[in-house]
């Protein structure tokens, strides 16, 4: 009876001390959850969409680039992590497009890739940006479409300017596709 009482508080000290993972502290545990997990406590699709997004742009196989994102693609139908808003090939064209502006906002879930205003050193009081929405999960033509807007000084405020930039629009849309296609025949071989 003794050996048994004696095994018993053994078994209690032991346990108490950690020993085998018994015991395991909680801050321990909750930082290993966190690891294995750190969007657990982001709430709804679409902020568990970009916390896995910011994981992957800083500790992916990519390097923290824009297209880092899509560099984990598997090509398959019925994994639930490459849910992408957009198609792949369209955002690769409108980055090298756009590569040597600033860029203002570049969102990959909603397809939005926008630049700072552009002046030319020639012409000081005019300044444009450039917005592209990606429209399309399919890489189509009508997937893609640019928008150019300008503005003139007007003593101290910027005015908008009313031209029609339908033909630049459609350069930049076809020099988006241009990219896209390249990249996507390199890609397929």
């Amino acid at each position: 009876m003794n050996k048994l009482i004696f095994l018993f508080l053994l078994s209690l000290y032991l346990g108490g001390c950690g020993i085998g993972g018994v015991g395991e502290g909680y801050q321990e545990a909750q930082e290993r959850t966190l690891k294995n997990d750190p969007c657990r406590y982001e709430f709804g699709d679409k902020a568990k969409r970009r916390c896995e997004a910011r994981i992957r742009g800083k500790v992916g196989t990519g390097d923290g680039t824009l297209m880092s994102m899509f560099d984990n693609e598997d090509n398959s139908k019925n994994n639930s992590s490459n849910n992408y808003t957009v198609n792949r090939w369209l955002w690769s064209g409108t980055i090298k497009t756009l590569e040597d502006f600033p860029l203002k906002i570049a969102d990959a879930f909603g397809g939005i890739i926008e630049t700072d205003w552009l002046v030319n050193p020639a012409t000081p009081n005019n300044r444009c940006a450039v917005k592209i929405i990606i429209k399309s999960k399919e890489f189509v033509s009508n997937g893609v479409s640019a928008h150019m807007m300008c503005q003139k000084r007007s003593d101290s405020d910027w005015v908008l300017d009313d031209r029609d930039f339908s033909k630049e629009n459609r350069e930049i849309e076809n020099a988006i596709l241009n990219f896209a296609r390249k990249d996507y025949l390199a890609f397929s071989g």
